[in-house]
């Protein structure tokens, strides 16, 4: 089995367990913080939570990768996840729009946008940061 696809399953619990703690915290940031704060701020916030869940997450999946993970298996776990984390939001989208539920939302700014960018990438680039 090559490199990458050794980090397949830390890759795929990476992208399952943040895409659950999204999950969680987006409709805290879309139902209690954006009424009262506003989208931005909500983003912000939100943002910096997820920041800290994605690095405790990627610490948790990095335990599955070979003890003798190089760079290799970190791109597959990084690659998963962040397919993992896409697929399912594209999922998400598509039943909150079949619902008719996407349109309580308000549109979401090109800031409030950048910020899921940001958070993407830092998704993306921890399991090349962290250790198990």
């Amino acid at each position: 089995m090559n490199g990458i696809a050794r980090g397949l399953p830390a890759g795929l619990l990476y992208g399952a367990l943040a895409f659950l703690a999204g999950a969680v915290l987006g409709p805290i940031r879309e139902l209690l913080l954006a009424p009262a704060i506003g989208g931005l701020p909500a983003a912000l916030v939100d943002g910096a939570a997820m920041a800290v869940a994605l690095f405790l997450l990627a610490r948790i999946a990095a335990r599955r990768l070979p003890a003798d993970a190089g760079r290799d298996p970190r791109a597959g776990m990084a690659g998963a996840g962040v397919l993992v984390v896409l697929l399912a939001e594209l999922a998400l989208g598509a039943a909150l729009e079949a619902s008719g539920l996407s349109l309580q939302r308000a549109v979401r700014s090109g800031w409030e946008q950048a910020v899921g960018l940001l958070l993407l990438a830092w998704l993306a680039a921890l399991p090349f940061r962290v250790r198990r």
